[in-house]
């Protein structure tokens, strides 16, 4: 029993650690995974609404050129973009490319030129400025910058002020699991965003003082994707950085032991599955045990009180075992014992009795008639005791055939189920074949889908290109609206009526640049949609082949199920043999033991006889008693060996 426990311990093991340690990988690299496409979705939200945002000032920029230099209309301009745009903090227009005589809708003038950025509206391109405090409100943010072009040359330009607060929103919002934070920092380090808010602006990243940040960060810069670990404040976490199209860094990250958690309690189940199971194994053992062990020393103990003379103990039965069996056996013959030592104690005394009334007619025979009479008596006593134990031999053997015929039967019946394990093990073994069929179609379909998602996201990025044409004609139109209503304003009254339809067609031409915008921002969101749906399609592809990975191992251990019950099978056909071929010898046994019964009755017969005829001797012997008093001694001696049994 103690080596079948051990053995199913180190099964249990072995299974355990099977499963444990691929799928602790397997989460692991789930969990690393999820991060750094979290991180890499979070870059593209933020360039994706930069993009809108430099947009919008590239098309104020084209409505405003068409002002010029004048000052009245430049600065109603610039009122009724901040209502139009209540995003930016503020809209400034410069009529130069210097940047020392910009101003906003009241009029009031402010130098940019010391900005950095007046150097790229120089060159004739568009900006977006390192966080800076804005000249304005002096609140942080950035400065997004478009040229006035004229004959393919900068001859002004507008700069609208963002916040970070508006710019950061999905960074802040930023959850991974329980731990997971973002931090986003310029190219050179500086944070503009941290959940520490005094490192805002103040703190470089690299200054942190640790290796494995600092080379991933160099790699970021560079453009490159690199996973970190670091401490702080005694807790250990993982972290990924990806660079934007800003060049700003955005830094993800969250606690090492989360990315353990599920690995852990994985473990907790494995272990916890396997005490089970050993538990139950040990249960099932020791009532197994009880059920075999406790009859057999009960047969024992009847077995040692039978060789001390007591005839009385009985063995409980329950149940119809081949145990159980055995045990009515020896209750049948205790009993049967019982009442041949009965019959004889009886009998003994009326011998006692017979002998006494023979001994006064029979003391000139005595000396013969004893020795007859002793002769007759060892005779009987011998054949008596020895067709007693032949009878018990042979009911000890049918016992044993019988018991013998039984394990061959439940032999037989356990091959039998053993051929149907083996039927299902093949049959379990093909589903799961099927089953990984179906994932491979499965994958194939999902494949399909990420394709027509691809195929949609280059339809709404052709539709974008469509609304910006859209847009421009939109503005040119509004252009040469103002151009008429300002030439029918000359005319005098007889340009009243043109300069109404020309602020007509300026109000049509406002309304669809708003419109075009309005799509270009829908277009965006679609495209974040289409981008979320590709990486669920990606997710879906690889739990796919997951869990036709999973198929295969089932697949394989069904086989080896099948093999192992194949074994199992031989045993149990060897097994049935050999209990056959035991039947067949303990019949030979029993056919031996009955010839020997038969001679042992013989002998008591011919006994008898013998009996008879001295008998006969002594009852024409006047002599006899003396013998019939030894016997009348002999018979007091047999009542009281009788009497040491307890009946």
């Amino acid at each position: 029993m103690l080596s079948s426990l051990i053995i199913v311990i180190v099964c249990v093991a072995v299974l355990s650690v099977t499963f444990y340690v691929p799928t602790s990988n397997q989460v692991k690299s789930y969990s690393t995974k999820q991060l750094v496409l979290d991180t890499k979705l979070l870059a593209k939200e933020m360039d994706i609404k930069m993009k809108e945002q430099q947009t919008v000032v590239r098309m104020i920029a084209e409505q405003g050129a068409s002002m010029e230099d004048n000052k009245e209309q430049q600065m109603q301009f610039l009122s009724s973009l901040k209502e139009q745009h209540p995003e930016f903090t503020t809209i400034l227009y410069s009529p130069d490319v210097t940047g020392q005589f910009a101003m906003d809708a009241a009029g009031k003038e402010y130098d940019l030129s010391s900005r950095p950025y007046v150097k790229e509206i120089q060159a004739g391109r568009p900006y977006v400025s390192e966080p800076l405090i804005s000249v304005v409100d002096n609140k942080l943010g950035v400065a997004i910058g478009s040229p006035i072009m004229k004959d393919g040359q900068p001859v002004g330009f507008y700069t609208a002020g963002y916040q970070i607060n508006e710019l950061v929103e999905d960074v802040i919002a930023f959850k991974h699991g329980n731990t997971g934070q973002a931090v986003l920092t310029t190219a050179s380090g500086i944070f503009i965003y941290s959940p520490d808010e005094t490192k805002i602006m103040n703190s470089n990243i690299t200054d942190m003082g640790n290796t494995h940040m600092n080379e991933a960060f160099a790699e970021a810069v560079k453009g490159n994707y690199l996973a970190f670990d670091f401490q702080i404040d005694g807790v250990k976490r993982l972290g990924y950085m990806t660079q934007t199209e800003l060049n700003w860094v955005v830094v993800t990250y969250m606690d090492e032991s989360e990315f353990s958690k599920p690995v852990n309690d994985l473990l907790v189940l494995v272990l916890t599955v396997g005490i089970i199971i050993v538990a139950a194994a040990l249960l099932l053992s020791i009532l197994i045990a009880t059920k075999i062990v406790k009859p057999i020393r009960q047969l024992t103990h009847g077995i040692d009180l039978l060789a001390q003379g007591d005839l009385t103990y009985r063995i409980p039965v329950k149940g119809k075992t081949d145990i159980s069996t055995a045990l009515h056996s020896f209750n049948r013959s205790s009993e049967q014992l019982h009442q041949l030592m009965t019959n004889v104690s009886d009998l003994s005394g009326q011998l006692t009795d017979s002998a006494k009334q023979l001994a006064v007619g029979a003391e000139q025979g005595s000396n013969a008639s004893q020795s007859i009479t002793e002769a007759i008596m060892v005779v009987a006593e011998g054949s008596e005791r020895q067709t007693s134990s032949v009878q018990d031999g042979s009911d000890v053997a049918e016992n044993i055939a019988m018991q013998i015929n039984g394990v061959a039967e439940h032999s037989s019946h356990v091959s039998t189920v053993a051929s149907e394990a083996n039927v299902l093990a093949t049959d379990g073994s093909t589903a799961m074949h099927d089953l990984g069929r179906k994932m491979d179609e499965m994958e194939y379909g999902i494949r399909e889908l990420s394709g027509t998602i691809q195929n949609l996201s280059s339809l709404s990025t052709s539709i974008g290109e469509v609304v910006g044409v859209i847009s421009n004609i939109a503005r040119q139109t509004n252009i040469l609206s103002l151009n008429a209503a300002i030439e029918a304003s000359r005319s005098g009254e007889a340009g009243r009526g043109f300069a109404v339809v020309a602020d007509e067609v300026r109000n049509l031409a406002g309304q669809s640049i708003a419109s075009a915008e309005q799509i270009a921002g829908f277009i965006g969101r679609i495209q974040v949609e289409i981008e979320r749906t590709l990486r669920a399609s990606e997710q879906t592809v690889e739990q796919a082949a997951q869990g036709k990975q999973a198929g295969e191992v089932a697949s394989e251990l069904f086989t080896n199920i099948r093999s192992s019950v194949e074994q199992v099978a031989d045993s149990i056909r060897s097994v049935t043999a050999a209990a056959e071929e035991i039947v067949s010898g303990t019949g030979s046994l029993v056919g031996s033991i009955r010839l020997i019964a038969d001679s042992a009755s013989e002998t008591a017969a011919e006994t008898e006889n013998v009996s008879a005829a001295a008998q006969q001797q002594m009852a024409s012997m006047e002599e006899v008693a003396s013998s019939s008093a030894e016997l009348a001694n002999m018979s007091e001696q047999l009542r009281s060996q009788i009497e040491k049994f307890k009946l």
